[in-house]
């Protein structure tokens, strides 16, 4: 791809000011039409170093306004950023609807890094596949978002001139300034992985653009034609996207994974408390192991109303030292988080080393309740299945340990702890109209159910139902299940 760039162009300064007057017109209203459209933006630049992308990236922000975009760069990364999943900071980092993240670097430049010899020891941190980087952008592509790839182009003499010139501006102050590793140095290595890299990811949904910066003024204007050219497009496309299908055909191939668990499964009040102090002291001590091991753990907590989550959940971090936990209790997204890509929100909580978190209601919320409530379409509740596993999966490699929890009732049980709580004055804060109501389409959420346990229990993240009509019962459960869990990843 990069041979058929013509470098030899150059711009007269006329012809230039001219062109950049008229096209900087156009960024600046189409920015805010984007804006009012609610159209969330990613702008990666990427290149040989020494293409003076800072200087092209200026240009391009000083005919926008700065109060709907954010800059990032990725060249150097912190020592808690490696202990996170790799694409951990650029989910943090997404834009929110009508706004604009822009990279000076971004994964390609992590991933190019690797590829070219990183001496880094974390290096193995930056390993991800093409597929991988393509899977994190069709997923964004999916839901509205519009992902811009630049990719700076010079010739290996400009680039020796550019940073002599660039030496002399700076002086050994430079090298604090610039990226680390060894972009740039060897021309060849980096022009073979950057084909390869081109070659890979230049999808429909996210193409690239190569630009030609031999001539700083070729490279503006180039740029801003790619700015104005990808927000039209965004906006047509926006402008005629349908609604999708919220008709739910059950499918026969799904099985009824609920019906199988035995919920007259008890225990008597005295064994409970005997075995619940010795498990809280077991998950004491494997929580002080866990955490000088620097692993990490995920837990996430579904079920019907009523089910016990709370109680399950106090008795769970009863055990465990504050400092090391933290429980996020979710519920339906904020006007905020609603401008969000829907799983942005629990990337934010993504635990540091060697801690947990809990969560009090999941991401499975897109195919349960907006399934039921056609809340999401058809299409993007399945496709959220591949979606969540493969986030699960990210987790996962970086030694994340997931667990996930389904606390299963049934319809008689709820409906006596339901009467309960309206009954008790310390919990009728616990119900609502709405719970009522739900219990009216109980038969959609176990279809629901039945098909989220099908379809995302997997072995690096799986699911364990827990028998709940006795709440005894279900919290020695899932204290013995994650005992068990930590225990098997400890040995």
């Amino acid at each position: 791809m990069l041979e058929k760039i013509d470098l030899k162009k150059r711009m007269p300064k006329k012809d230039y000011a001219n062109k950049f007057e008229e096209l900087s017109a156009k960024v600046g209203a189409l920015q805010r039409d984007i804006r009012d459209a609610g159209i969330p933006v990613l702008v990666v630049f990427e290149g040989f170093r020494g293409t003076l992308r800072g200087e092209l990236i200026n240009q391009l922000l000083s005919v926008m306004d700065p109060r709907g975009f954010r800059v990032y760069s990725t060249s150097k990364t912190t020592e808690v950023q490696r202990t996170k999943p790799f694409f951990t900071a650029f989910w943090q980092q997404l834009p929110n609807k009508g706004t604009i993240s822009l990279y000076h670097r971004g994964w390609y430049f992590l991933k190019n890094e690797h590829d070219v010899g990183d001496p880094d020891e974390a290096s193995s941190w930056y390993d991800i596949s093409y597929e991988q980087i393509n899977a994190f952008e069709k997923e964004l592509a999916e839901e509205n978002y519009c992902i811009i790839k630049i990719f700076a182009h010079i010739s290996v003499k400009k680039q020796e001139k550019n940073l002599k010139k660039i030496d002399k501006l700076y002086g050994d102050s430079w090298e604090t300034l610039a990226p680390g590793g060894v972009e740039g140095i060897d021309y060849k290595a980096y022009h073979k992985v950057y084909e390869k890299m081109l070659a890979m990811t230049d999808t429909t949904y996210a193409p690239w653009h190569v630009v030609p910066l031999e001539d700083m003024r070729i490279g503006v204007i180039a740029v801003f034609n790619i700015i104005i050219d990808s927000f039209e497009r965004a906006l047509r496309s926006n402008k005629h996207k349908t609604a999708g299908s919220l008709s739910i055909k059950k499918d026969s191939s799904v099985p009824d994974i609920l019906s199988t668990f035995d919920l007259t499964k008890t225990i008597s009040k005295s064994d409970y408390a005997e075995k619940l102090k010795e498990y809280q002291k077991k998950l004491k001590v494997l929580q002080y192991e866990l955490y000088k091991k620097k692993i990490s753990t995920v837990i996430g907590f579904e079920g019907w109303d009523a089910g016990g989550k709370g109680g399950v959940i106090k008795r769970f971090t009863s055990a465990l030292d504050p400092l090391g936990y933290a429980v996020n209790p979710i519920s339906s997204p904020n006007d905020w988080e609603a401008s969000f890509h829907y799983l942005w929100r629990f990337w934010q909580h993504i635990p540091n080393a060697g801690e947990v978190a809990i969560f009090d209601r999941t991401w499975y919320g897109r195919v349960l309740v907006e399934r039921v409530e056609h809340f999401a379409n058809v299409d993007e509740w399945r496709r959220a299945y591949g979606e969540i596993n493969d986030m699960e999966a990210q987790w996962a490699k970086q030694g994340i340990i997931v667990h996930k929890f389904w606390m299963q009732i049934d319809k008689d049980e709820q409906y006596k702890r339901f009467e309960a709580r309206e009954k008790d004055p310390n919990k009728t804060w616990k119900i609502t109209s709405e719970d009522w109501r739900n219990r009216d389409k109980w038969a959609a959420y176990v279809d629901a159910v039945n098909e989220m346990l099908y379809r995302t229990d997997t072995k690096v993240a799986p699911w364990t139902v827990v028998e709940a009509n006795c709440k005894y019962y279900a919290r020695l459960k899932v204290l013995e299940t994650m005992i068990s869990r930590y225990e098997s990843v400890l040995k």
